[in-house]
């Protein structure tokens, strides 16, 4: 039976949104799920039984990751791609995602190791599983205030646009140097941007822009650029993109000290209308996605990990040529 704590100022409120968490946690996926209102805790659940886990800590590490998700958020408000409706940081051991369910009111939850606290969680498909349990959760939560799904993570198109054509021609992406760097990471990099889902990639060595690569002025995106110019939107990405890092550090001093623990490897910042995307590779070393459209969340995100994965391979290689 999931523990619940709930807030003194609580009552008999909230019934139904309980109620769904509650059955959320004993499907198995969340070992943990609480709610907030307009940054104050309000209650949450959880399967730790008597686990030595202080429920008071990750009470506290959800109000403090609603700030910095608020901060977000508003930073994000300049392409007008929508507000930030999920936030996932993925760390080596476990992750954390916090969803929008209406505005002001968040649903954050944590995992680590299914109901396991003290097993280290690394495999990307039990991440993935709680990310789409929260996903499914809050689209629940939103339904029974006759509010559609916003399909946060894209999880419920992952499906349907996968059996869907290519656009064909792609054309070539638009490609930036600002480093001089070997041809296979710009072949990489050119191959892995589509502008059928991974519009946008930049790539940081040196905490600076090495390489950026799109496709956002592609005939197929036309329709997304209707309040923002390519131009006005490409600049704030590369702005953007450069403050990732000083984000990644914010998000784990959040997390130092408490679970789900280890280093922020990568997060997702899931606007409206699509999603942005760090990956850490090493020391100031990290790339940056963007998507625009939200039915290809999840295409997006397997792409960069793709490159992620190529990349580490490449910088590994790299220094053993070095050594």
């Amino acid at each position: 039976m999931p523990h619940e704590e709930r807030a003194d100022f609580l009552g008999d409120t909230f019934l139904e949104a309980r109620q769904a968490c509650r059955e959320a946690v004993a499907e198995g996926a969340l070992p943990y799920v609480a709610y907030f209102s307009r940054g104050v805790f309000t209650f949450s659940t959880d399967e730790f039984g008597d686990a030595d886990t202080d429920r008071a800590v990750l009470n506290r590490l959800g109000r403090q990751l609603g700030h910095v998700v608020g901060d977000l958020d508003r930073a994000l408000q300049e392409p007008r791609t929508g507000p930030l409706i999920r936030t996932l940081l993925h760390t080596d051991h476990g992750a954390i995602m916090c969803n929008l369910v209406v505005p002001r009111e968040n649903v954050v939850a944590v995992t680590f190791g299914a109901a396991h606290p003290d097993r280290p969680l690394t495999d990307v498909e039990e991440v993935n599983e709680a990310d789409r349990a929260v996903a499914t959760l809050v689209a629940r939560l939103r339904k029974r205030i006759s509010l559609p799904s916003l399909n946060p993570g894209g999880w419920e198109s992952a499906q349907v646009v996968r059996a869907l054509n290519s656009v064909g021609d792609n054309g070539e992406p638009r490609v930036a140097e600002y480093q001089e760097l070997p041809d296979e990471i710009r072949n990489a990099c050119r191959a892995s941007v589509r502008p059928e889902d991974l519009h946008y990639i930049a790539y940081y060595a040196g905490g600076e822009l090495a390489l950026e690569a799109d496709h956002l002025d592609h005939t197929t995106l036309e329709p997304f650029f209707t309040q923002v110019a390519v131009d006005t939107r490409r600049s704030f990405y590369r702005v953007f993109g450069r403050q990732l890092e000083a984000v990644a550090r914010r998000f784990n001093r959040l997390i130092a000290g408490g679970p789900p623990g280890g280093l922020v490897r990568r997060f997702v910042l899931d606007v409206e209308q699509g999603a942005v995307y760090y990956y850490r590779l090493d020391v100031g070393s990290y790339l940056v996605g963007v998507t625009i459209d939200q039915s290809r969340v999840r295409d997006s995100d397997e792409r960069l990990s793709l490159l992620s994965s190529r990349f580490a391979s490449l910088l590994r290689r790299s220094s053993r040529s070095q050594a």
